[in-house]
Formats: structure tokens, C-alpha cells, sequence
């Protein structure tokens, strides 16, 4: 089952989005991204200086921490507030050590004006590297303007070709911007890299989840599944039952199948919310009509159980395993699917699921075949 700029300062940085659609963002030169400067300017001459500076002296308040034990987002303010008030270099060098400080903190905007300065060397030594994983943080933490300023960074002058990793970095700015500005699409493919770590993305359950809330926001009814299925097994999030069941509803009522399916399990064990069996049926075999294998299993599971068979978890497992090794396709299914769910007494198991699936679908059983090409 698988979030007041001072007026020079505003100038400086916004970069205009031309274009808020969902495709890739169109990074054609255009225009030189403004500097990001204090309020009476920068020139080559006044960068030399800043870099001839001792850096003991930049900033003799704060030391070796710039933000003197403050939030990030506290820090952020402060060295915004100083940058419109800006007098000299110092001051300038002094707010580029708090913004980098307060990104180090987890301030996603800080981040990407730390980055800028980084990168136009404003301030603080050019170091391109630095700048783009600042300017990459403030993207994936949710400024979409900053996506813009790393992709036309590295679009001009072929800057791509010149820096570690340019075309994934590339890639991961122009994804993380689709998401940001709409496409509901690029923000659930993003969570399901990032769960399963599908290159250029590293596994990241945390970051997994963020994609799919912004996938489950725009509507996107397998984000919102997805995501409950992260609040049910407490995967990159805090475990919570009520949480899950939430999102798999909303994920139902906007017509995604699974989500109905994963409601009924919740709804047939009464997890995070009333126990309700006969609601739990329909929606099984609603999914199921629409075309959702987990939702057929389950709706013939629950007949095999209201037949007879052991409701218990681990008499269930027992029972259901000694008919799948007796050559029983449907057992092997069952099987399967209990251990996708993770019955009480045993942890899920998605390695044994997928065993059992590929048993049932040798012996013959449809179900455990379309489980195994979904999957």
C-alpha cells in the first residue's frame, strides 16, 4: 500500500516566475539573476574588501555562533532586519553567517538567501557547491522561488557541467518545483522515490511523507493513500490509526480505490476508528470492482472468515499457511495480504507477502498474479 522583506532587499531577490505551469520550468537566459546586496549596493571592489576582511572581526557580537542560540526562524528575522539597516561589508558578511546559520537551524527561506549569497559571493567567499545544497534545502523545504534562482544558476553559462551531481541537481530542483506549484502528479512520484529510494533519491521516509501531504493537498487521491498508509505503520511519521483512517477516506471519496480498500481493513478490525464490518464489506467490494486486488482478497477473505474460518491472527496464519503448503492457491493468497497488513502478533512482512503472492499465482490463482504485476 503504498509551508517584511525590506524594499531593497525585495528587489534583490525575487526572481519573477514567468510561468507557474506544471511542466519543466523554462531556465532560457534571460536576464542576470539580481545580486543579492545590502541596502547601498555591492561591486567587485566592495566583494574584495569583504574577503579581506578578518573574520574574528565580521561579526565581534555574535562569535562563532551568529545566531546566539536562537530559533533558525528568529535568526532568519534578525539577520533580514539587519540587512536592510546594513552600513558596511561587516554587516553585510555578519548577515550572511546568520542566514547560513539559521539554514543549519532549519529555516527552509534562510536557507535559500544564505545559498544566494554563496553563490554570487556577496558578502561571503564564492563557493558554488555550498550555495546550491542551501539553494536545493530551501527548495525542498518549500520556497518554490528558490528552485527557480538553482535552476537558472545552473543553466547560465553551462554552470551545470561544472559543479558535482548538475544534472541530478538539476532534476531535483525542476521536480521539487512542479510539486511546489501545482502538479499534484510530480509531488506523488516524488514520495514514492523517496520511499523506496529510487535513484537520484535517496531513501528518506521523512521527506517521503512531506511529498505525499503536498500530493494529498492538491488532491491526488494515491497521495493521500499513501500517506495513511505512512501514518498506519508510523513510516517516516508518528504512528496514528485516527490520522490514517482520515486520509484513506479522503482518499476513497476522491476515487482511489486503494484508499476504500485500506479504510475496510481499518474499519473491519476497528483501528483508529468504530469497528464497522458491514461498512468494511462494501467498501471491499467496491474497491474491488474498480479493479483493486487488495480489495478483492479482502472482501473474500472476510466471506471465508464469515464462513468459518479463524478470525484469531495467529490460528488465521496457521490455518491459511497449512492450506497454502497443501498446494491451496487461494490460501497462499490469503497469506499473502495478511502479511501485507501485518496481522496482530506478527510484523508486517513484505518480503513473506510477496513469497506467498508468487505461490498462489503458480498454482493458479488470478488474484496472486495481478498482485504480483501491481507490485
Amino acid at each position: 500500500m503504498f509551508r517584511s522583506l525590506a524594499p531593497a532587499l525585495a528587489c534583490a531577490l525575487l526572481v519573477p516566475l514567468a510561468a507557474c505551469d506544471h511542466g519543466p520550468v523554462n531556465v532560457a537566459p534571460s536576464a542576470p539573476l539580481a545580486p543579492t546586496c545590502p541596502l547601498e549596493g555591492c561591486d567587485g571592489a566592495r566583494v574584495a574588501r569583504i574577503g579581506s576582511e578578518h573574520a574574528p572581526d565580521v561579526c565581534p557580537s555574535a562569535g562563532e555562533a551568529p545566531c546566539a542560540g536562537g530559533s533558525g526562524a528568529e535568526c532568519a528575522a534578525r539577520a533580514m532586519a539587519a540587512w536592510g539597516d546594513a552600513q558596511d561589508d561587516r554587516e553585510v558578511a555578519c548577515v550572511g553567517s546568520m542566514l547560513t546559520e539559521a539554514c543549519s537551524l532549519g529555516d527552509a527561506p534562510a536557507c535559500g538567501y544564505a545559498g544566494r549569497m554563496w553563490l554570487d559571493g556577496r558578502g561571503l567567499a564564492p563557493d558554488a557547491e555550498r550555495g546550491l545544497a542551501m539553494v536545493l534545502r530551501a527548495c525542498e523545504g518549500g520556497v518554490a522561488l528558490e528552485c527557480v534562482a538553482g535552476l537558472r544558476w545552473l543553466s547560465e553559462d553551462r554552470r551545470e557541467q561544472t559543479v558535482t551531481d548538475g544534472a541530478t541537481l538539476h532534476k531535483r530542483l525542476d521536480d521539487e518545483h512542479s510539486c511546489l506549484t501545482g502538479s499534484s502528479e510530480h509531488c506523488t512520484q516524488l514520495g514514492q522515490d523517496l520511499f523506496v529510494g529510487r535513484a537520484p533519491y535517496a531513501k528518506d521516509l521523512a521527506r517521503s511523507g512531506v511529498e505525499y501531504q503536498r500530493g494529498c493537498d492538491l488532491g491526488h487521491g494515491l497521495a493521500c493513500s499513501n500517506l495513511g498508509d505512512a501514518y498506519e505503520y508510523g513510516n517516516g511519521v508518528p504512528r496514528d490509526l485516527s490520522h490514517a483512517a482520515a486520509l484513506y477516506e479522503r482518499a476513497c471519496r476522491l476515487g482511489m480505490a486503494l484508499g476504500c480498500s485500506n479504510l475496510g481493513h481499518l474499519l473491519k478490525h476497528g483501528e483508529g476508528v468504530t469497528r464497522d464490518v458491514a461498512r468494511a464489506r462494501i467498501l471491499f467490494h467496491d474497491a474491488c470492482a474498480g479493479g483493486e486486488v487488495y480489495g478483492c482478497l479482502h472482501a473474500a477473505l472476510l466471506a471465508a472468515e464469515e464462513a468459518g474460518a479463524p478470525r484469531d491472527p495467529r490460528r488465521a496464519v496457521e490455518h491459511w499457511q497449512h492450506a497454502c503448503d497443501a498446494r491451496d492457491a487461494r490460501a497462499c493468497a490469503f497469506i499473502g495480504v495478511i502479511f501485507e497488513d501485518g496481522p496482530d502478533g506478527y510484523a508486517r512482512d513484505e518480503a513473506r507477502s510477496m513469497k506467498a503472492m508468487s505461490r498462489a499465482c503458480d498454482l493458479g490463482n488470478r488474484d496472486g498474479c495481478t498482485w504480483l504485476r501491481s507490485h
